[in-house]
């Protein structure tokens, strides 16, 4: 008898030691696992990108030409992805768009959300709504510059180890002129190494 209690309990032992285990990982201190594009590789972009914008001036000049007025921005749709990786690049530019906002560098234009604001507006001008109360037409703003970019990667297989050299560019331009205002890049490159399989 107690052998058979002993074999139970050694049988719900192992099947509890199964189970999935979940835990925490701190973004901030986040380490790539291999050579792909990480979410470590998003923080180090972001943050890098932002510090070169602000050390560029451009914000500061406009400010100080317009009364202390934020630009105007748009995001590209995403940037344009050169990897031989699925990425979504869009993540990319909205993670900088909500760093510039945090820190008031400049207002954004919501592209995805044209759309849905003039369908909105267009029912708010029928007899369903108080024209008094109603969201005018007319009254959108239009970007003066636009947020875009492009990543590339460069990846060289040698036996077990992957060699991944990636460069992610970005730049402002003006709607207007097409000057760009601000470029800058951020580059990287990282080994990984496959262990071995025993047969």
């Amino acid at each position: 008898m107690k052998r058979i209690l002993l074999l139970v309990l050694v049988c719900v032992l192992a099947v509890s030691g199964c189970g999935k285990k979940t835990r925490v990982i701190d973004l901030e201190t986040d380490v790539a696992e291999d050579a792909d594009f990480s979410s470590a590789d998003l923080f180090t972009i972001t943050e890098g990108m932002i510090n070169s914008i602000k050390a560029n001036g451009f914000y500061q000049l406009y400010a100080a030409q317009h009364g202390g007025e934020k630009p105007v921005m748009l995001l590209a749709e995403s940037l344009i992805n050169k990897t031989d990786e699925h990425i979504d690049t869009r993540l990319v530019l909205e993670k900088i768009r909500t760093q510039m906002m945090k820190e008031n560098m400049a207002q954004f234009v919501d592209d995805q959300a044209f759309d849905m604001a003039l369908e909105q507006l267009n029912m708010q001008a029928t007899d369903l709504y108080d024209n008094a109360k109603a969201a005018k037409l007319g009254n959108f703003v239009g970007a003066k510059y636009i947020l875009r970019g492009s990543i590339s990667n460069l990846r060289k297989q040698d036996g077990r180890e992957t060699i991944n050299y990636m460069n992610v560019t970005l730049d402002i331009f003006e709607v207007e002129t097409l000057l760009m205002k601000w470029t800058d890049e951020v580059e990287y490159k990282r080994a990984s190494t496959k262990g071995k399989v025993r047969r």
